[in-house]
Protein backbone atom coordinates (compact mmCIF):
# COMPACT_ATOMS: atom_id res chain seq x y z
CA UNK A 1 0.00 0.00 0.00
CA UNK A 2 1.23 3.60 -0.80
CA UNK A 3 0.90 6.29 1.73
CA UNK A 4 1.66 10.11 1.30
CA UNK A 5 1.98 12.22 4.04
CA UNK A 6 2.02 15.59 4.22
CA UNK A 7 3.81 18.60 6.19
CA UNK A 8 5.74 16.06 8.22
CA UNK A 9 8.46 18.61 9.80
CA UNK A 10 12.01 17.99 7.34
CA UNK A 11 14.37 18.26 10.56
CA UNK A 12 12.39 15.37 12.13
CA UNK A 13 11.81 13.38 9.29
CA UNK A 14 15.89 13.99 8.04
CA UNK A 15 16.56 13.04 11.58
CA UNK A 16 14.52 9.49 11.60
CA UNK A 17 15.53 8.30 8.09
CA UNK A 18 18.93 8.67 9.50
CA UNK A 19 18.34 6.40 12.30
CA UNK A 20 16.65 4.00 10.20
CA UNK A 21 19.29 3.98 7.74
CA UNK A 22 21.68 3.41 10.92
CA UNK A 23 19.64 0.49 11.96
CA UNK A 24 19.65 -0.99 8.30
CA UNK A 25 15.70 -0.41 7.65
CA UNK A 26 14.03 1.30 5.08
CA UNK A 27 12.49 4.34 5.88
CA UNK A 28 8.77 1.76 5.36
CA UNK A 29 10.10 -0.14 7.72
CA UNK A 30 11.17 2.15 10.38
CA UNK A 31 8.02 3.70 9.58
CA UNK A 32 5.86 0.41 10.56
CA UNK A 33 8.12 0.23 13.67
CA UNK A 34 6.83 3.33 15.10
CA UNK A 35 3.39 3.26 14.20
CA UNK A 36 3.12 -0.45 16.12
CA UNK A 37 5.29 0.56 19.06
CA UNK A 38 2.93 4.27 19.24
CA UNK A 39 -0.23 1.92 18.73
CA UNK A 40 1.00 -0.27 21.71
CA UNK A 41 1.31 2.55 24.09
CA UNK A 42 -1.76 4.08 23.27
CA UNK A 43 -3.44 0.89 23.97
CA UNK A 44 -1.47 0.13 27.72
CA UNK A 45 -2.54 3.85 28.49
CA UNK A 46 -6.11 3.31 27.95
CA UNK A 47 -5.79 -0.08 29.91
CA UNK A 48 -4.01 1.96 33.07
CA UNK A 49 -6.52 4.77 32.26
CA UNK A 50 -9.70 2.17 32.65
CA UNK A 51 -7.67 0.32 35.52
CA UNK A 52 -7.64 3.80 37.25
CA UNK A 53 -11.01 4.03 36.83
CA UNK A 54 -11.98 0.69 37.85
CA UNK A 55 -9.90 1.22 41.56
CA UNK A 56 -11.75 4.47 42.05
CA UNK A 57 -15.60 3.21 41.55
CA UNK A 58 -14.64 0.81 44.21
CA UNK A 59 -13.07 3.33 46.24
CA UNK A 60 -15.82 5.38 46.25
CA UNK A 61 -18.44 2.53 46.34
CA UNK A 62 -16.86 1.00 49.26
CA UNK A 63 -16.15 4.47 51.00
CA UNK A 64 -19.24 4.49 53.50
CA UNK A 65 -19.46 1.17 54.31
CA UNK A 66 -15.47 1.16 54.99
CA UNK A 67 -15.88 4.08 57.24
CA UNK A 68 -18.05 2.37 59.37
CA UNK A 69 -15.98 -0.50 61.09
CA UNK A 70 -12.08 0.39 59.24
CA UNK A 71 -11.83 4.60 59.23
CA UNK A 72 -7.95 5.57 60.27
CA UNK A 73 -6.78 1.99 58.39
CA UNK A 74 -5.22 1.51 54.98
CA UNK A 75 -6.78 -0.14 52.14
CA UNK A 76 -5.12 -1.63 48.94
CA UNK A 77 -7.20 -1.85 45.93
CA UNK A 78 -5.93 -3.15 42.88
CA UNK A 79 -7.94 -4.27 39.33
CA UNK A 80 -11.26 -2.69 40.90
CA UNK A 81 -11.04 -5.93 43.73
CA UNK A 82 -10.07 -4.90 47.64
CA UNK A 83 -7.21 -6.39 47.92
CA UNK A 84 -7.48 -5.88 51.85
CA UNK A 85 -7.61 -3.80 54.54
CA UNK A 86 -4.33 -3.19 56.96
CA UNK A 87 -3.50 -1.71 59.91
CA UNK A 88 -0.76 0.91 58.55
CA UNK A 89 1.07 1.97 55.36
CA UNK A 90 3.46 -0.45 55.61
CA UNK A 91 1.40 -3.51 56.05
CA UNK A 92 -0.49 -2.39 53.11
CA UNK A 93 2.42 -1.95 50.88
CA UNK A 94 3.65 -5.58 52.29
CA UNK A 95 0.72 -6.71 50.50
CA UNK A 96 0.91 -5.21 47.15
CA UNK A 97 4.70 -6.96 47.14
CA UNK A 98 3.74 -10.33 48.39
CA UNK A 99 0.85 -10.19 46.02
CA UNK A 100 3.49 -9.28 43.35
CA UNK A 101 1.30 -5.93 41.96
CA UNK A 102 3.92 -3.25 42.25
CA UNK A 103 3.77 -2.48 38.33
CA UNK A 104 -0.31 -2.41 38.28
CA UNK A 105 -2.21 0.79 38.99
CA UNK A 106 -3.48 0.34 42.90
CA UNK A 107 -4.98 2.22 45.40
CA UNK A 108 -2.62 2.18 48.47
CA UNK A 109 -4.37 4.53 50.93
CA UNK A 110 -5.46 5.34 54.76
CA UNK A 111 -9.78 5.34 54.81
CA UNK A 112 -10.49 8.58 55.94
CA UNK A 113 -13.30 11.23 55.69
CA UNK A 114 -11.81 14.11 54.01
CA UNK A 115 -10.97 11.52 51.33
CA UNK A 116 -7.72 9.53 50.24
CA UNK A 117 -4.11 10.15 49.94
CA UNK A 118 -2.79 7.73 47.26
CA UNK A 119 0.51 6.39 47.29
CA UNK A 120 2.59 6.76 44.41
CA UNK A 121 5.19 5.22 45.47
CA UNK A 122 7.04 3.14 48.40
CA UNK A 123 10.29 5.64 48.77
CA UNK A 124 8.17 8.30 51.08
CA UNK A 125 8.17 7.65 54.98
CA UNK A 126 4.87 9.60 56.66
CA UNK A 127 6.35 11.37 59.86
Amino acid sequence: MSVLIKEVDKELYAKFKSKAALKGLRINEAFAEAMIKWLAEEQEKGEKDLMRQQNNATYRRTLPNLMKEYEGKWIVISEGLIIGIFENRDEAIKAVKINKLENKNNIVSPILKEGRRTEFGFRRKDS
